[in-house]
């Protein structure tokens, strides 16, 4: 185990070390050539990245650097670019955790925050032998993993401390730019809270969301829902998005994470559910209209309909107004026979036991009409006409007096909106 993760940070330094050589190279090889004095310089350049890149040469310069980032599972920059505040590496899971948070991951991303130039070393802190990482052997105090490439205990010994420094919070703080909560605890005491980003959950949802949107097996899944065929995969949709970005056009300035999702943070809807009451049949009162699901649904239209009489009241009455008086009418007809429709696709002969009138059991149920031998429509246009003369007064503080030429004019309205809706 101590080998293959050695061995691991050798070929990093080593790649490091090829890809600076690389570009110096690429420079010496341009179309027209190098000066002498520049291809001096370039060679010189070639001789200090392999001495800058000698293994014992870079971990002592890594651990050195170690204290200019933290390795991070949630940060304090997300909050605002500016703020110093203490970041935090919580690696702890939780596979029953009730809540989508980051301890329901079972490996989290790390994040590495601070100084864009040591980017290297948090790199190289993430080095994998499939056991673990370089960080969680040097957290847990596995210091020998890096003895077979020092020259001495010591010199392990100062790498391990060096490169710890990017583990540990010393002496955690927050800042003024920084989210703080007070939480009351009683007594005029609080608890100062200050909730961190988590980038490790942001990481797993950008990836899933990702995934969802442009791998192979999802346009291949997509395709052959198209085309009404199989597929062994399910196909994946998150709908109702929103995208934050954070770091703007720098997003590497945040952290490295946040610059692998190009400053992107997928954010998931959380409006409340739409409520869909359980269904009950009106089985109390001989006058639906009198019920409250009516008057609930009818209240703002029944005031609108108030307060316009009452502003023509005064007026000579002429066509704009009647149609206007009409169209509030209509629109108080309509919200009821919505109502109505439920009732009258219940099942049939519900209403059996209710203590409706006849002419409203056969109006709400289509079983029910044998009950009423007369015309039980102009019956329910009356109550109707009575309901609204009487609703339209309390809405009014009975600035409206209605009397039978209203009462008549609603239940023409109403008897001509039965016949239309088919009942």
């Amino acid at each position: 185990m101590p080998i293959h993760i050695s061995t691991l940070i050798q070929a990093y330094i080593e790649q490091r070390r090829q890809t600076k050589l690389d570009e110096i190279e690429k420079k010496k090889n341009v179309k027209n050539g190098v000066s002498e004095i520049e291809l001096a310089t370039l060679n010189e350049q070639i001789q200090t990245a392999y001495q800058d890149f000698d293994i014992q040469i870079w971990l002592t310069s890594a651990a050195v650097r170690a204290k200019q980032i933290s390795l991070a599972t949630h940060a304090v920059k997300f909050t605002h670019g500016s703020a110093k505040g203490s970041n935090i590496l919580a690696l702890a899971s939780n596979t029953d955790a009730p809540y989508l948070d980051s301890s329901a991951i079972v490996t989290p991303a790390v994040d590495a925050v601070g100084n864009a130039a040591a980017l290297d070393v948090a790199k190289l802190l993430q080095l994998d032998d499939r056991n673990a990482t370089l960080a969680v052997y040097l957290s847990q105090g596995d210091d020998h993993v890096l003895r077979p490439l020092a020259s001495s205990d010591e010199q392990c010994q100062l790498w391990a401390d060096g490169l710890r420094q990017a583990l540990e919070v010393k002496t955690p703080s927050s800042h003024t730019l920084a989210k703080q909560i007070y939480f009351p605890i009683g007594d005029n005491q609080y608890h100062l809270i200050s909730p961190l980003y988590s980038s490790a959950l942001a990481h797993e949802l950008f990836h899933q969301v990702q995934h969802s949107r442009f791998s192979d097996e999802m346009k291949a899944a997509r395709d052959a829902r198209k085309k009404n065929q199989p597929s062994d995969v399910d196909v994946v949709r998150y709908s109702n998005l929103a995208v934050t970005i954070s770091g703007g056009s720098k997003p590497q300035n945040i952290s490295q994470l946040n610059s692998k999702r190009y400053g992107k943070t997928y954010l998931f809807p959380c409006t409340a559910p739409d409520w869909k009451s359980q269904y009950q049949p009106p089985m109390f009162g001989s006058n639906w209209f009198d019920s409250r699901e009516v008057g609930r649904d009818t209240y703002y239209l029944v005031k609108l309909l108030a307060e316009f009489l009452v502003k023509v009241k005064l007026l000579d009455s002429n066509i704009r107004i009647r149609q206007r008086r009409d169209q509030l009418a209509d629109q108080i007809l309509d919200s009821i026979l919505t109502l109505a429709a439920p009732h009258q696709v219940n099942a049939k002969g519900w209403s059996e036991t209710s203590e409706l009138s006849p002419a409203q059991q056969c109006w709400l149920d289509p079983q029910a009409e044998h009950l009423y031998s007369g015309d039980w429509q102009t019956e329910i246009s009356r109550d109707f006409g009575l309901w609204l003369n009487n609703r339209l007064e309390k809405a009014s503080q009975q600035q409206l007096m209605l009397g039978s030429e209203a009462l008549q004019h609603w239940q023409a309205l109403c008897h001509d909106a039965i016949r239309e809706a088919g009942r």
